[in-house]
């Protein structure tokens, strides 16, 4: 019998093949499925492995997918000041003085996660509260989804913001106020990434593969360049997805299809925003926020601006992807999709990012025109539910945020992911939000849960044929847990279960 590379055995594995079959063995031969089976059928194989794991009674899945991921921003928010913890601006005052003692004068001091719901003034910073500590260092801190940023007074000077950029917020006598939304956010983001080192790009890049390596993550959706990034992740992503560990999927953020083509693309999109975010009152609502009566959000692009891209993309057959979160850009993506089937009719999955506040109408709207939807579970473990930032936003709309049981019962295929940067990148996370929705009718079964980041997520990018499941022929690729994450006593605690184990086409990657 010929050699094999991997043999797993003594284990619960699940093979997410749509018949929620398990096995308790497997085994791969250059880096796909060979065979698996039930009790003892493993044994033919031992003597011509070369490597055995007796998994000793630990469950299996497929890899983990993550399908909505910023991938150099990832990386370099590892190596960034996390103020996901601050509860006041004195104590965010206190913190990025601290950080200044330990860095070269005139260094930047970069903070992400904040998250101005959580602390007792419930706004952002601005910017001469950010001078009186940090007089010497440009400071820029990011809002925890990035749609709204505060800088200092130094930071200010050297961007050089047009005077009557859109999303310079100014304080009593008509001055910046050091708070930035929209393009002048853009515009701040756009100018820390051209000035960030090569080197320091390359180290974000496998900071962030390491993350999700130790996450089960085996394959990403990089959604990279665009107006909030910066296209030099495009390449570096290009010229390394080979070597890379694991596979890397890239949705170009741009309306450029050509640019696309030429880059040898088969996906553009991802984060084109429509709308921005409930958090900085800048997703596109049909009715006003509850804290903000006069806001609706905002519209980045016409209708007929969106129609002609959407149309010249889906013909020159590019899988499209768009960020709409309010009802108002759920109906740009739909009206535009819609339209260029019309003027083309052909078979596809584009992709509608977040969908978080989508009506009865949108869903059947997206089943009909075979929409996939990338949604983010772990929003409403962060903040959906009674008392938390979305009903502080939305008010009542709350109770339809992100409904994955109406979207799933309507036939609709969601993709999971994380929006890392914007939550962490974790599946068990993302599974663990989906099954504990704070809505009790919006959440769904463990199995469902898990397709989203398996078999559903395959699907979404056209892999489903090759990975999402452990079947015969298809890739190697697994992920090890401390636990049965459908046996779980109490569907609480699923987020408390422990990656132990990362397999890429039966390449071992992690193992504790």
């Amino acid at each position: 019998m010929a050699g094999i590379d991997l043999l797993l055995h003594n284990g619960i594995i699940y093979t997410m093949n749509g018949q929620n079959s398990k096995c308790n063995w497997v085994v791969v031969k250059d880096g796909k499925i060979q065979d698996l089976g039930l009790k003892e059928g493993y044994k033919k194989y031992e003597n011509n492995a070369i490597e055995i794991i007796d998994l000793k009674g630990r469950t299996v899945l497929p890899g983990f997918y993550d399908s909505h991921v910023h991938l150099m921003q990832t990386g370099l928010n590892l190596m960034s000041l996390d103020l996901n913890h601050i509860h006041c601006i004195d104590e965010l005052l206190e913190t990025l003085n601290d950080a200044s003692k330990k860095i070269e004068k005139h260094e930047i001091i970069r903070g992400i996660g904040f998250d101005e719901m959580k602390t007792v003034e419930k706004r952002m910073p601005n910017r001469r509260e950010l001078d009186r500590c940090c007089p010497n260092h440009p400071v820029w801190i990011n809002r925890v989804e990035y749609h709204m940023s505060s800088v200092n007074t130094l930071l200010l000077s050297k961007l050089n913001l047009p005077f009557n950029l859109e999303g310079i917020l100014r304080d009593e006598k008509g001055l910046p106020d050091g708070r930035l939304i929209g393009r002048a956010n853009t515009y701040v983001r756009k100018y820390i990434f051209e000035n960030t080192p090569g080197s320091s790009k390359k180290e974000a890049i496998y900071k962030a593969i390491d993350f999700a390596i130790n996450k089960g993550v085996t394959t990403i959706n990089a959604l990279e360049g665009g107006s909030l990034y910066n296209d030099s992740s495009i390449q570096y992503i290009l010229d390394n997805k080979n070597i890379l560990p694991i596979d890397v999927k890239l949705f170009y953020q741009t309306t450029d299809v050509m640019k696309s083509i030429e880059e040898g693309l088969t996906c553009i999109g991802g984060d084109i925003f429509l709308d921005g975010s409930f958090g900085s009152r800048t997703a596109a609502l049909k009715e006003p926020y509850s804290d903000g009566p006069l806001i609706k959000g905002i519209l980045y692009y016409t209708q007929d601006e969106l129609n002609e891209f959407i149309l010249k993309a889906h013909e020159n057959d590019l899988q499209i992807s768009l960020h709409a979160i309010g009802e108002r850009a759920i109906d740009q993506a739909i009206y535009g999709y819609e339209y260029a089937q019309k003027q083309q009719p052909k078979h596809t999955r584009h992709r509608i990012e977040h969908f978080e506040l989508a009506t009865d109408e949108q869903i059947t709207k997206a089943r009909e025109l075979n929409l996939v939807v990338s949604m983010q579970p772990a929003y409403e473990y962060y903040w959906g539910g009674k008392g938390n930032m979305y009903e502080a936003r939305i008010g009542d709309r709350y109770k339809r945020t992100n409904r994955f049981k109406k979207i799933i019962q309507e036939g609709i295929c969601i993709a999971g992911g994380s929006d890392s940067d914007v939550t962490t990148m974790d599946p068990i996370l993302g599974i663990h939000a989906a099954v504990n929705h704070p809505v009790q009718e919006n959440s769904i079964d463990g199995i469902d849960a898990v397709k989203m980041f398996t078999v559903n997520s395959a699907y979404a990018v056209y892999e489903d044929s090759v990975k999402g499941s452990i079947e015969k022929d298809k890739k190697g690729d697994f992920v090890i847990l401390d636990e049965d994450i459908f046996s779980c006593s109490d569907k609480t605690k699923i987020k408390d279960i422990k990656v132990l184990g990362t397999i890429k086409e039966g390449n071992i990657l992690l193992m504790k």
